[in-house]
């Protein structure tokens, strides 16, 4: 196979390296896998600390033309790590570094898995408490993100992560991107659209196929499956379908094939359960999961529904968590 040298200068630019090294850590155990990555619980040596390492092998890296999507990663999880910038709800950066075959991000310790694990264990269903807690946290999350120009695109239960106070901990940045007023850019800081006019035709309808599959199917939204520009519109749509699935045990869209998925999230054909556990949560999702963008409810109306009546906004972080005895009873 030929090797990308333009790729691979990235890959050894000291730009990804902080002081921190591999020796600095004991490993521990293995938490997951991904495509291109493994994501370790490590102890720091000095402070007997304990973080999540993701290992990157450079060479799947190359293999699957990822390097672009490392890199505006680290950048976004960097943004998101400074000190005026950090959340409560988000996670964290604390160093990257690198050797001759991986790439290593050092990021907090979510110690009670994810939202999914925790969810299956209860049976599939959530009560109203523990979901209004757990997506009101992720509103705020959220809001944050798109505050600061980040939009997820990947909201899925898998990629909200619980600590060990019952507390949510919004992860994997893989597939953000950064915009800016509202507008898509490039690695290379030109828009969406001037870097469709810079590729020749065929190019451009790689283009529109790479950008209709970010994100996993059941959560993607419409206008990302047309091939439209990103916005934090697509991340308020995933909100509604996780929402939705919370309080039913099931997702809105469950075609039996990807095609018959597409078809159900672009016609907007779903039903709610005969038994569906709350009607304000009904017409609240029923706000947000609109074809049109602007028609959908973005965060700050959202935080205004009477479903979240009666929700501490400004004490969220501080309050003990309704999922605390679920996440330490084993």
């Amino acid at each position: 196979m030929e090797k990308n040298d333009s790729e691979t200068n990235l890959l050894t630019k000291s730009s990804l390296t902080t002081s921190l090294k591999k020796d600095d850590f004991l490993i521990l155990a293995e938490l997951g896998e991904g495509s291109y990555s493994t994501v370790y619980l490590a102890s720091e040596k000095s402070t007997s600390n304990k973080f999540a390492i993701k290992v990157c092998l450079k060479r799947k890296i190359q293999r699957e033309k990822k390097v672009h999507q490392i890199f505006r990663e680290r950048d976004i999880l960097r943004l998101l790590s400074t000190p005026e910038h950090s959340h409560p709800f988000i996670i964290r950066l604390y160093g990257t570094f690198q050797d001759s075959d991986c790439l290593y991000f050092v990021l907090s310790l979510a110690e009670k898995k994810d939202l999914l694990t925790r969810f299956k264990a209860l049976g599939n269903c959530f009560d109203l408490e523990k979901t209004r807690f757990v997506m009101g946290e992720l509103c705020l999350a959220l809001l944050h993100i798109h505050a600061l120009g980040v939009v997820h695109r990947d909201v899925k239960p898998e990629n909200i992560l619980l600590r060990k106070n019952g507390h949510i901990l919004l992860s994997d940045f893989g597939c953000a991107k950064l915009l800016v007023n509202e507008t898509v850019l490039t690695e290379n800081n030109c828009t969406k659209e001037e870097e469709k006019q810079q590729l020749p035709e065929e190019g451009r309808k790689r283009e529109k196929r790479r950008c209709s599959f970010v994100g996993t199917a059941q959560y993607v939204s419409p206008e990302m499956l047309n091939g439209e520009p990103s916005t934090s519109a697509c991340d308020w749509w995933s909100f509604g379908v996780i929402l939705f699935e919370l309080l039913s045990g099931s997702r809105p869209f469950n075609g039996e094939t990807e095609f018959l998925l597409f078809q159900q999230i672009l016609k907007l054909k779903y039903q709610f359960p005969l038994n569906f556990v709350s009607e304000t949560a009904k017409k609240l999702i029923e706000r947000i999961l609109v074809l049109d963008t602007i028609k959908r409810l973005d965060g700050l109306k959202i935080k205004e529904d009477t479903f979240f009546e009666g929700i501490d906004w400004d004490n969220l972080s501080k309050l003990k968590s309704p999922l605390f005895e679920v996440v330490n009873e084993e």
